[in-house]
């Protein structure tokens, strides 16, 4: 367990550096290219992460599930093996996709809004092979559990990305085309540091083929997962703009709305929940070897203590963004309606976390099929939702459909969970407890927002959502939303107690002398 938490707050910190890298240079996009172009590009990136997602999804996740539990059993040529299988079927699939998207950009374009959106697509290309490369041999460094290395090369690409886009601007180039383009060229770097990181780290490659077919067999139905949900983001980023084209907006003001809600909005609503994230990725091997050696009480510890966990953070920071949304979005973007829409949307943070750490669990537990299912229900929900809308549709219809197609494919994953691991359902109180421990919450943000009135901007949100945080986790402390020893091992929570009883009876020594 501590080497879990270990893994966890390692991951946390160099995730949110790398996020804050990432949410620093989305407001520079923001601000240099507008709400309209940056919907335009948030197209062009939406489509080229369904590409991506085929290659980095799947076959990689199911890399690290297998490398970890050949190196339980000391199988280390079957390791070499996976990670050449991994490599082989990702080169061949990249060939694939770049050769198809060639192919038909012409006739595709006429798809989108604005057809630079395609233009843009084809100078991210490149970077599906890179990534495809890249992603096979991180999937090994990642059941090895380097998961510092991988964190390390992940940020090295963020970096190189933002130096790359600043210096072509800079320049003189095309933004838009710039943006795109660093995109292929930080793929470069990060996969010409990460193959330089394994074969350093005494990584080899040996015949795929005795893990060919069972890489196959695993990691499709994920990448279907992974490719679905791409797809779906992409098919967003076309229904959305049609549909507020239809309640008779122009096709730049749909682009803005979406660029402003999608492109900037949303992007917040994952900062806060980083640590989910990295608890996720963490999960996937650990909870693997646990179902490989037929750990039900592990498995029961860290499905229970995971989900509540989820909760615990996601109604830690909604207050902050459902009081301070609008300012957020004004002085983050200079934009009032990607805060308005941060605000309206806040509740969104509850689902995302869950359905973050649940879907990773049903990978984990090899339930990759069902998590397919169930996904595409949640999907089918949402746009049944926003198109029964057709007519009366605004942003915030987008966001409660998202909302309930989250819901949906948690609530369906939960219980397929339950089906096949008996795990006690406490989390549930968790969640219900969370939920009334919000409104209080928000009371009080509001009423230090109004208070703070005199204060600088800056200050005054800083403040409230300081204060928001502090009040949230000390009722969350006092009901026992989460247990915190839950993040300690055996011995340190057997330390804790003695601590606490040896205080107990100098107190009652104390009591008795007196």
């Amino acid at each position: 367990m501590k080497n879990v938490i270990r893994a966890v707050l390692t991951l946390t910190v160099f995730t949110g550096i790398e996020r804050a890298l990432g949410f620093c240079f989305k407001i520079y996009l923001s601000r240099v290219l507008g709400a309209a172009a940056l919907g335009v590009y948030q197209v062009a990136l939406s489509f080229f992460l369904v590409l991506a997602t085929l290659v980095t999804s799947g076959i990689p996740l199911i890399a690290a599930k297998m490398t970890a539990k050949f190196r339980a059993s000391g199988d280390l040529r079957g390791e070499y093996s996976v990670t050449a299988a991994a490599l082989s079927v990702n080169t061949a699939v990249s060939a694939i996709i770049i050769g198809l998207v060639f192919l038909l950009a012409k006739p595709a374009a006429g798809m989108f809004a604005d057809p630079l959106s395609m233009t843009l697509l084809l100078f991210m290309l490149p970077a599906v092979l890179l990534s495809g490369v890249y992603a096979a041999f991180r999937g090994t460094l990642w059941g090895r559990k380097r998961y510092t290395t991988v964190s390390l090369v992940e940020m090295a690409e963020q970096v190189a990305r933002i130096l790359i886009t600043v210096i072509l601007f800079l320049l003189g180039f095309d933004k838009l085309k710039s943006a795109a383009a660093a995109t292929s060229l930080s793929c470069l770097v990060s996969c010409l540091i990460v193959v330089i990181c394994f074969f350093a780290l005494k990584g080899k490659l040996s015949d795929p083929r005795p893990t060919l077919k069972p890489l196959l067999k695993s990691g499709t139905p994920i990448t279907m997962v992974r490719a679905s949900s791409s797809v779906i983001n992409s098919l967003v980023a076309i229904a959305v703009p049609f549909l507020l084209t239809y309640q008779g907006m122009t096709n730049d003001q749909a682009l803005a709305v979406f660029g402003s809600s999608v492109g900037m909005a949303l992007p917040l609503l994952y900062i806060p929940i980083t640590v989910v994230g990295s608890l996720a990725f963490v999960m996937i091997p650990t909870l693997s070897t646990a179902v490989a050696q037929n750990d039900t009480a592990s498995i029961h510890k860290q499905i229970s203590s995971a989900i509540t966990f989820s909760v615990y953070v996601a109604a830690l920071f909604l207050p902050v963004f459902y009081v301070l949304g609008e300012p957020i979005g004004v002085m983050v973007y200079g934009n009032a309606e990607s805060g308005r829409f941060l605000s309206s949307a806040s509740w969104l943070l509850i689902p995302i976390s869950v359905e973050n750490i649940t879907s990773s669990m049903m990978n984990s537990l090899d339930l990759e099929r069902k998590s397919f299912i169930n996904y595409f229900i949640g999907s089918a929900v949402m746009f049944a939702f926003m198109f029964a809308f057709m007519g009366h549709f605004d942003i915030n219809i987008y966001a409660i459909a998202m909302g309930l197609s989250l819901s949906v494919s948690t609530a369906l994953d939960v219980i397929v969970i339950f089906r096949k691991t008996r795990v006690p359902l406490n989390f549930l109180t968790a969640l219900v407890k969370a939920m009334f421990l919000i409104a209080p919450a928000i009371v009080l943000n509001k009423a230090f927002y109004i208070a703070f009135a005199f204060m600088p901007m800056l200050w005054r949100v800083s403040l409230t959502a300081l204060i928001s945080l502090v009040f949230m986790f000390g009722l969350n402390f006092v009901f026992g939303t989460f247990d915190m020893r839950a993040l300690f091992g055996k011995k340190n929570v057997e330390f804790a107690d003695k601590t606490v009883a040896n205080k107990r009876k100098k107190r009652y020594t104390k009591q008795a002398r007196l």
